[in-house]
């Protein structure tokens, strides 16, 4: 029955939205009758429920004013109601949310709303870089998105690198690392080491480092070493000028 009022509820306000203002008013945009075309046509009962009791207003209205409508789509049918709940919740940054429901692939979006460690989830939509965001959502291979939003990953080391990385950088790390290395960074590195490793690496050296190093010893360069000899393990000598000590 709840389910039902939701589902009628969003519906009246749809037709009065969309149907008697944009006939007078000519507010509406075509993609805004669409979001709500998807959320009364298309949502699973469950998730349309989520949306409607439990979402933050101001984010409610970011979505259904500037989704893409097929990436509304799979938020309102693939979701796990949790993490619908979490990405609508009152702290997520509206720039960050919209970012997700344009700019993320559907399989990259599922990912995170059905993968996610809800707290990791909160962190990236209320915290990331929207530029970095994007850049995660777009590129990211699927497995390594689920990685860097696994229980058992520190949320100061996630938002650290949504919000330090360079976007070549962050999008080597979510192409190009093997999932257990990227686990090792972003659950035993320094901030400070993390922050260093995204900003200054050459991609090319930074790929070798996520494929290559067994997880002690990236454990070990991610921890120990000083900021710059970090950075000089992971970029070329040609890159900063260097020249042999005589």
């Amino acid at each position: 029955m709840m389910h039902f009022k939701a589902i009628i509820s969003l519906y009246l306000v749809a037709y009065v939205s969309c149907g008697t203002t944009l006939i007078r008013n000519r507010r509406q945009t075509s993609n805004e009758v669409a979001t709500r075309i998807v959320a009364v046509s298309k949502a699973k009962p469950e998730l349309l429920s989520t949306a409607v009791s439990q979402a933050d207003p101001g984010l409610l209205r970011v979505a259904l004013t500037d989704a893409d409508p097929k990436l509304l789509e799979v938020a309102l049918t693939q979701a796990i109601p949790e993490l619908l709940g979490t990405a609508l919740t009152e702290g997520v940054n509206g720039d960050n949310l919209r970012v997700a429901l344009t700019k993320a692939r559907p399989d990259t979006l599922a990912t995170a709303l059905t993968k996610a460690d809800a707290d990791l989830l909160f962190a990236a939509l209320a915290e990331a870089n929207p530029d970095l965001l994007a850049t995660a959502l777009s590129e990211a291979e699927v497995e390594l998105l689920a990685t860097a939003l696994t229980r058992g990953v520190v949320k100061e080391l996630l938002v650290t690198a949504l919000t330090k990385a360079r976007s070549d950088t962050l999008a080597t790390a979510l192409t190009r690392a093997l999932p257990e290395l990227l686990f090792v960074a972003l659950s035993q590195a320094t901030p400070e080491l993390l922050g260093t490793a995204l900003t200054t690496a050459n991609t090319d050296i930074l790929a070798v480092a996520l494929t290559e190093a067994t997880k002690e010893n990236l454990a070990v360069a991610l921890t120990d070493a000083t900021p710059e000899n970090l950075r000089i393990a992971l970029t070329f000598a040609s890159e900063d000028g260097y020249r042999s000590p005589k």
